[in-house]
């Protein structure tokens, strides 16, 4: 007898050795099916990774997440190439936005000198409103 989770033949024990399924009633050797759906997909023998594709992706994100989707089942290695370019893209875009946001607000934050009244539009009011007697 076959064990109905795991496929091994276990004889006639109640519980598989291996997986420790519990095994009354169980159906024959011959009608042995899988608990679980093996889907199985068709990769090309000259399917893989692509550094090209991955310099691609991380250059031009939006073609690397494209050709992740159309290459994802039949070229998974292919496809994973183009998934690690366009997360590096990604992670390297926003990071550099962020530092330049972060160099243009410190370079405006250094053109304005708060010690000097001039530009300090608060400060010369309360000093035009204050009576020197």
């Amino acid at each position: 007898m076959y064990c109905h989770q795991c496929g091994k033949e276990v004889g006639d024990a109640k519980f598989c050795p291996y997986c420790g399924a519990q095994l009354n009633g169980q159906p024959s050797q011959g009608d042995y099916q899988p608990l679980y759906n093996q889907q199985t997909y068709y990769s090309h023998p000259d399917d893989e990774p692509s550094f090209g594709y991955a310099l691609l992706s991380f250059f031009i994100p939006i073609v690397g997440i494209i050709l992740f989707i159309v290459w994802n089942k039949e070229f998974p290695l292919r496809a994973k190439s183009c998934l690690k370019g366009f997360v590096a893209g990604l992670v390297i875009g926003v990071i550099g936005v962020c530092c330049l946001a972060a160099a243009i607000g410190n370079s405006y934050s250094q053109e304005r000198n708060y010690y000097d009244y001039d530009f300090d539009m608060f400060t010369n009011a309360i000093v035009e409103t204050v009576s020197y007697e």
